[in-house]
This record gives structure tokens, C-alpha cells and sequence, in this order.
């Protein structure tokens, strides 16, 4: 019996250990790159390439990318072997095009699948097979506030996770369907006007400097990127992200992180060693914060005078607590608490009453993720202003710089949830991209303003400048650079 006994411990142990072993392979610690970022030697060496590295939403609806988000999304946030379960394929998800957002059960009248098809593969209607019960009616998530249900038939596989094409629907439906007018998203535009400018003033600057953007949900252009600007002589990289403020969630643990290792795989291949720098992010520069501001005193200039006037920079907003460790955290104040000086010194050069400037965050300050409300919503700095009787509460989201699928729907369903004129199934009209996007409610006696990101000629130059000047930064350190107006 003994023997067995400790057959059976050993048998036990060597499961624990294994099993254990086999977790920790699964998730990976990651790469301190932000301690890397603060200690690096910020010298360029040689011939200098840049590299632009992050996320870019598409104007036009690409099923690709949306399926790739999710799968960012799950691998970042859950953990492996819950993973497996969360992210199986459970059956068919599929949407009513004109309920596609709904939180509670109702009775659909039409069912399509993620390609837009109202036929199942056996041709039978698939509102066919909810009648005859085979689609059934899949709640909202408890993590996710007003996240919307959906219907799944369970019937066979799709080959995705049920849960991606839960996201795709609604993105082909929503995003990029009946909510926007003109079905299609701005982020990609605006963004690349801004490029234009801020890759010119690097041109002008830094004459053969070469450089690549590329997004993180196309890892095919991505690697290739990166290698081809190595194969042509390059000696020192430096990334950079078209994020205002760098991350873990973005930048250190997937855009940055995912460029060493492409960069250290092109070094095992070709046998030779590549500086990797790592630019401070435009949200340090002075001329990022001004573009903001320029949009705030453009405001303050059309308003009587004596009002009382509440400031509301947003943020997009993580679960901090559950992520304590965020370098997010570590590297925002220095540029939320500069900002915030910023829209005080500016409000004070006006004739008003009460003035007052907080910072919200759209996503992740709710009843789940902070139920004791330690981290203030844009939302509730919203109703907070109301409560306190100010005149006007306005509001610009200070880490986008373009309208995407999160300000134009996501975050303005979290932020005006509940408000008199406000509701999900709203079409937005936005046909003039080089013109800020606004939106204006009203609660009581208090007039709030949604004013918009900087786009357009008047300010975009300011969004431009603060890519440049935090290349910059780097580059300007090169004497080769800077003495031979040159990276050659």
C-alpha cells in the first residue's frame, strides 16, 4: 500500500510540475521593455531607419482585421487554458442587421452570419432555424458594460471563436453599417494626413532618414517591413508608435515587443547586431498638447462671458486595478497632469465663472472593474458637472487624433449613456473628415460638449509636430545625423 501511495504522490508531483511547467510556457512572462525604454543608450548609430509600429483602424470593413483584434484582445487579456474554453468555437454567431445592438432578449425578424448572409450553408434561412429552435439567444457579457447579446446556432461549427464573430457582426453591421452614414471609418484617413505632414518635416530634417508604418493586426507587412528596412545597410532602429501615450497593452508587450523579436531574428540570419531605440511618445511633446488646447480656445472664444465651465480630457481607460504594473500608468501623468495645467492657465485668461478640468476615462471605470469608483468615468465627470450646476461641460479625448469605431460608437455610447437625444441606433452624419467631429446634449441647465479630435489643417500640424519632435529627440543626438543632414 505504501508503495502505491507513493507511486500515486509521485505520479501527482510530476503532473503538478508538469502541468505547471506547460502554464508557464503558455504564458510567457514578458520582456521588461519599458525598463529597457527609460535605461536605453538614446544615440543612433550609423545609418538610422525609423519605424512606426501600432494599431490602425481601416476605413472600409476588412473581416481580417476585426477577427485579428479579437484575437489580440483574448490573448492579451486571458490567461491559456481558460483561454481555450472562452475562445471556442461554440456554434454560429449570427445578428439581426437591423437590432444589432440589443440587451436584452427579443424576437428577430431577419438572422445573417458574419458574411453578411441570411442562408446557412444547407440554404435554409437561418431565421428558419430559430424558429425551429436552433438558434438561441446568447446574453451580454458581465465584463463588458452595456456590451450587446447576440444569437448563436449551435448546430455547427464556423470556424472561428464564437465570440470573434460576435465582434465582426457588430463592427459590419454597426461600425461600418447603419450607424455611420457614410459606412465607412475616418481614423485612416486623418491619421495618414497627419503622417504626411510629420514624415515630410523628418524628410526636411533628416534628408534619407528611411522610414516604415505598419499596423500590428498585418503581421505579414509588419515583418517585412522591418526586414526590408534592415537589408538595406540599416545599423540603428528606432520604433515609435502612433499611440499618444505608450502602453504594456499596446506598445511594450505587442507593438515594441513583436519589433525586437523580428529585429532579433533578421540578426540570427544575417549575422549582425542592430541598435534598437525606442522614441519617447508624442503625448511628451509640448506641441501634442496644443493642438488639444487650440480646439478648447476655438470653444471658449464663441462663449458668453461669466459661464460656468467644466473641462473633461478623456482617456480611453484600462482595468488598472486588475493591471497595477501598466506602464501606462507610470508614464501618463506626465502628460495628463500637464494638459490639465495647461486647460487651467487657459480658462483663466477668459472673462467666466467656475471653472473646473478633471480627467475621465471612457472604458473600465463601471460598476465591474471599479465598482468603489476609484478611477473617475467620462461619463460620470459628465453628470458630476451637471449635479454641480455648471453652464457647459465640455469634453476632448486626449489619446486620439482621429475618429475611429471606439470615439464615434463604443466610447460615446459609455460616456452618454442615458442622455436626452442620445441613443445607439443614431446614424452619424460625418462627411467632412478634415473638419472635427462634434456632438452636443443637453442635461438640465447644462450644455455639454463633445468637441472632437484635431484633424483638419488647422490642426493636425500640431498632432504632425509631435511625432516629429519626439523623433527628434532621437535623431537630433546623431552627430553623423545632424552634420551630414543624412542617415547615409
Amino acid at each position: 500500500m505504501k508503495k502505491i501511495l507513493l507511486g500515486l504522490a509521485v505520479i501527482v508531483a510530476v503532473l503538478v510540475v508538469g502541468g505547471y511547467g506547460l502554464f508557464k510556457i503558455k504564458n510567457p512572462e514578458f520582456e521588461d521593455l519599458y525598463s529597457y525604454y527609460l535605461h536605453q543608450d538614446t544615440i543612433p548609430v550609423g545609418k538610422t531607419a525609423v519605424f512606426m509600429i501600432g494599431l490602425h483602424t481601416p476605413e472600409d470593413y476588412d473581416e481580417t482585421w476585426w477577427y485579428n483584434i479579437y484575437q489580440h484582445v483574448a490573448h492579451v487579456n486571458i490567461p491559456w487554458p481558460i483561454r481555450i474554453v472562452a475562445t471556442k468555437d461554440r456554434g454560429v454567431s449570427l445578428v439581426d442587421p437591423d437590432r444589432y445592438y440589443a440587451l436584452e432578449e427579443f424576437e428577430p425578424k431577419r438572422l445573417v452570419d458574419r458574411h453578411g448572409s441570411e442562408y446557412d450553408v444547407d440554404k435554409v434561412p437561418y431565421i428558419e432555424k430559430y424558429r425551429q429552435g436552433l438558434v438561441e439567444w446568447q446574453p451580454p457579457s458581465e465584463s463588458r458594460h452595456l456590451d450587446t447579446g447576440d444569437w448563436v446556432m449551435q448546430g455547427r461549427a464556423d470556424g472561428i471563436p464564437t465570440p470573434a464573430g460576435k465582434r465582426m457582426n457588430l463592427a459590419k453591421n454597426w461600425y461600418y453599417g447603419k450607424g455611420i452614414k457614410q459606412q465607412k471609418i475616418p481614423a485612416d484617413y486623418q491619421s495618414k494626413r497627419i503622417y504626411e505632414i510629420a514624415f515630410g518635416m523628418l524628410n526636411e530634417t533628416y534628408p534619407g532618414v528611411p522610414y516604415a508604418i505598419s499596423d500590428t493586426l498585418d503581421p505579414y507587412q509588419w515583418h517585412k517591413k522591418i526586414f526590408d528596412l534592415l537589408d538595406s545597410g540599416v545599423e540603428t532602429l528606432v520604433l515609435t508608435s502612433p499611440m499618444v501615450m505608450y502602453s504594456d497593452y499596446e506598445d511594450f508587450h505587442n507593438g515594441f515587443l513583436h519589433s525586437f523579436e523580428i529585429v532579433r531574428e533578421w540578426e540570427a540570419e544575417n549575422g549582425r547586431d542592430i541598435k534598437i531605440i525606442i522614441a519617447p511618445p508624442m503625448g511628451f511633446q509640448k506641441a501634442m498638447r496644443d493642438g488639444y488646447l487650440l480646439i478648447l480656445k476655438d470653444k471658449l472664444d464663441t462663449m458668453p462671458a461669466g459661464v460656468d465651465i467644466k473641462m473633461v480630457w478623456s482617456i480611453h481607460g484600462m482595468p488598472w486595478l486588475a493591471k497595477p504594473n501598466e506602464s501606462w500608468l507610470k508614464m501618463a501623468p506626465q502628460y495628463t497632469e500637464a494638459i490639465t495645467a495647461d486647460a487651467e492657465a487657459l480658462l483663466a485668461e477668459y472673462n467666466v465663472g467656475r471653472t473646473e478640468v478633471v480627467v475621465g476615462q471612457d472604458h473600465f471605470a463601471g460598476h465591474y472593474w471599479d465598482p468603489e469608483e476609484v478611477y473617475l468615468s467620462t461619463h460620470r465627470a459628465y453628470i458630476e458637472g451637471v449635479e454641480a450646476g455648471y453652464d457647459y461641460v465640455l469634453s476632448i479625448p486626449i489619446e486620439f487624433y482621429n475618429e475611429n469605431t471606439d470615439t464615434l460608437f463604443t466610447h460615446a455610447m459609455l460616456n452618454f449613456e442615458e442622455f436626452p437625444g442620445y441613443d445607439v441606433y443614431n446614424t452619424i452624419d460625418y462627411p467632412d473628415w478634415d473638419e472635427p467631429y462634434t456632438s452636443h446634449y443637453v442635461i438640465e441647465d447644462t450644455d455639454i460638449f463633445y468637441l472632437g479630435v484635431p484633424t483638419g489643417d488647422r490642426y493636425r500640424p500640431y498632432v504632425a509636430k509631435a511625432i516629429f519632435d519626439s523623433l527628434d529627440v532621437v535623431l537630433s543626438q546623431s552627430e553623423r545625423l545632424v552634420a551630414n543632414d543624412e542617415s547615409l
